[in-house]
């Protein structure tokens, strides 16, 4: 059984911060033995918790940093080798409590390569260049404090053009850094107080 690859479709996929948390959601790699498909994506769950399917081994999880879809895409059709050793040698068994995956030697082995590859085994190298990762910014250090006057936002200002206004300032962080890709959190909601700001400003008036 070839592992069938569920590519990353748009470049800040696997990027996604929460209101009220410090740090974006961790990113991984998950082999989904029963269905055959080698995915990414975020963790949803604030916390870190798993489903059962991975508690129990049914989906295989290998953490990643925040890359790029391209970049994900690339690795995933790297280690899909190594996900098909693992596809052809594991088996479901009872514990006495659960259904759980016990996998083969070779799909431990193989498994024991793919953490290795993406950095999450001992010695735990740095693999990714920061050409791979999504760069992340926050507003402290992204923004000057002079966006109003800069891109002209007033009252009258549309979300159409606040849009515009938010690319437009992404695609300068992206190039100030190695990343093809850049995020910013918060950045929205910004621009959004700025135009209230201005309209509050107005009804003063």
């Amino acid at each position: 059984m070839s592992v069938k690859i569920i590519e990353c479709t748009s470049p800040t996929e696997l990027f996604r911060h929460y209101d009220g948390q410090s740090e974006a959601q961790p990113a991984y790699i998950e082999l989904d033995l029963p269905n055959g498909t080698l995915s990414a994506d975020y963790n949803a769950e604030v916390g870190n918790g798993v489903p059962f399917t991975v508690y129990h081994g049914q989906d295989r999880r290998y953490g990643i940093p925040v890359l790029t879809a391209d970049a994900a895409n690339r690795v995933m059709k790297e280690i899909a080798p190594l996900a098909d050793r693992i596809l052809a040698d594991w088996e479901e068994i009872w514990d006495g409590n659960n259904t759980v995956v016990r996998l083969g030697e070779d799909a431990r082995a193989a498994e024991d390569e793919i953490e290795a590859k993406l950095g999450v085994a001992h010695p735990y190298e740095q693999v990714f260049g920061d050409e791979d990762l999504v760069g992340q910014w926050d507003t402290a250090g992204a923004l000057t404090g002079q966006e109003a006057e800069e891109y002209g936002i007033t009252a009258d200002t549309s979300d159409e053009r606040l849009e515009e206004i938010e690319a437009e300032i992404l695609k300068s962080l992206a190039d100030c850094g190695d990343s093809p890709v850049a995020v910013c959190a918060g950045l929205d909601v910004y621009l959004r107080t700025l135009r209230d700001d201005a309209t509050h400003q107005d009804d003063e008036g």
